[in-house]
């Protein structure tokens, strides 16, 4: 038991202020590790006619980078303005999104009429209907220019200082429709419309969201998102800790941070089960163990959805029974992307750790990761571009996830180590061996494999 938070609800209410694994965070003081990243949006928002681009692999915590920036922008008079994209999201779409919410937002705060006064509406009143709104954009919008004139009654409607988050991008289907958004960022910008937009999508450049359309580049600032820090990673599992009294031993939380591989969502997801099996303990705790940790994790890894799942799931479930330690082997180390024999170095390193399983030859080991990459295998790896023989994971962030099984399975990965671990070894039972551009390594953190 959590003797600072006996209460049931207060301590699930107070812990999902601190650690936020399903939605976005939306505070600086619970942001870690994006400080230099925050900074940058800011200067660039301050820039007339600005606009920013966050893109980076999914998971890294682009959505909650840019909730942050824009909570810290907008002005105390309104909300930001909060756009989601699916994979039929059009212009018109997207705008009439973005009007209804202003409209909402100027009911809600009972705009004077006066701020109309000189304003010939075209498109939007406070009088109107939301219904009425939603038809008439969807059929009124037709070009970039209409786009841009919605937005500047938007602005002049919505509060002092708005800005607009248009998150997942990416999920946007249609080069037409995405280049649609690139000439209308800049349209905003020459017709200087007050209004700031800050859009997020996966990718690994600006060039696949946008493709090469240079006249908005000049328009964004782009932050590249990598994956979180390491002092990023256990400042999140401190912070909820000690907002408790709890305290949570280097080795645990070195180890959370090792594990998560970077992923935001996954270092508050297993922070969050983890301090839920400290206060389910019938015990008064002060301090976290390896058993809150163990079963913290397990926690985690059911809770984590099919899409991260079904992949693993499918790679391991074959006719042999040793793809689950060729599988672990390809998420080891600190690079993203992997050379073969590096891989096999990993998976001897694994074997060692498995009693009664034998080695597999390298030949046998080869063909094994490549038949990682057919869809009836989970589609798990691709051959990076970059180099030859070099493979990468084709979802970065299923790569946390196998880390994760192996940890859970009692399987110390070569990257998941700290020589203070040594004496605290998660231990699974061997019978459960069925799965439950990177950051640098930090000074004093050092991974060796255990003699």
């Amino acid at each position: 038991m959590i003797t600072s938070h006996p209460d049931r609800h207060a301590f699930g209410e107070r812990l999902n202020q601190l650690v936020s694994p399903a939605q976005p965070i939306q505070t600086i003081e619970h942001l870690y590790g994006r400080a230099k990243e925050l900074d940058l949006i800011e200067k660039a928002l301050f820039a007339p006619g600005r606009h920013v681009f966050i893109y980076g692999d999914r998971g890294v915590g682009k959505s909650s980078l840019a909730a942050t920036a824009a909570h810290q922008y907008q002005s105390a008079d309104a909300g930001y303005i909060d756009v989601g994209c699916g994979p039929d999201a059009t212009l018109p779409s997207v705008i009439a999104n973005v009007a209804l919410q202003a409209l909402d937002e100027s009911r809600v705060k009972s705009r004077k009429d006066s701020q109309k006064g000189g304003i010939s509406w075209r498109f939007l009143s406070v009088e109107r209907s939301t219904e009425e709104v939603s038809r008439d954009l969807h059929a009124e919008v037709s070009t970039v220019l209409d786009a841009v004139e919605v937005l500047r009654e938007v602005a002049a409607l919505h509060s002092e200082k708005p800005i607009v988050v248009v998150d997942e991008f990416d999920r946007i289907e249609h080069p037409e429709t995405r280049h649609a958004f690139a000439d209308l960022i800049k349209h905003l910008g020459d017709k200087k419309i007050n209004i700031k937009f800050i859009f997020t999508g996966v990718a690994s450049s600006l060039t696949d969201l946008l493709g090469a359309h240079a006249s908005a580049i000049r328009q964004l600032a782009t932050i590249d998102l990598p994956r979180l820090s390491w002092d990023g990673r256990w400042d999140i599992v401190l912070g909820a800790a000690g907002a408790f009294g709890v305290d949570v031993p280097r080795d645990i939380y070195v180890r959370i941070a090792a594990v998560s591989d970077g992923f935001p969502y996954y270092v508050h997801l297993i922070t969050e089960k983890v301090l839920w099996r400290a206060w389910e303990d019938p015990q008064p705790v002060t301090t976290i163990t390896w058993e809150h940790y163990r079963d913290g994790l397990k926690d985690a890894i059911e809770s984590i959805n099919a899409e991260l799942r079904r992949p693993y799931e499918l790679a391991v479930t074959q006719r042999s029974d040793d793809y689950e330690e060729v599988l672990w082997s390809t998420a080891d180390g600190e690079y993203l992307q992997r050379f073969l024999y590096d891989m096999y170095a990993s998976y001897e390193h694994i074997i060692k750790q498995c009693e009664g399983r034998e080695k597999l030859p390298f030949d046998r080991y080869r063909a094994r990761i490549r038949a990682l990459k057919e869809t009836r295998n989970g589609a798990i790896l691709v051959n990076d571009p970059s180099k030859a023989g070099l493979y990468r994971y084709r979802e970065t962030m299923l790569r946390g996830y196998v880390r994760m099984q192996a940890e859970a399975t009692g399987i110390e990965l070569v990257g998941n180590k700290d020589p203070t671990v040594g004496r605290h070894q998660v231990h699974v039972p061997t019978n459960a061996r069925r799965g439950y551009r990177g950051p640098q390594v930090p000074r004093g953190v050092k991974f060796t494999p255990k003699s």
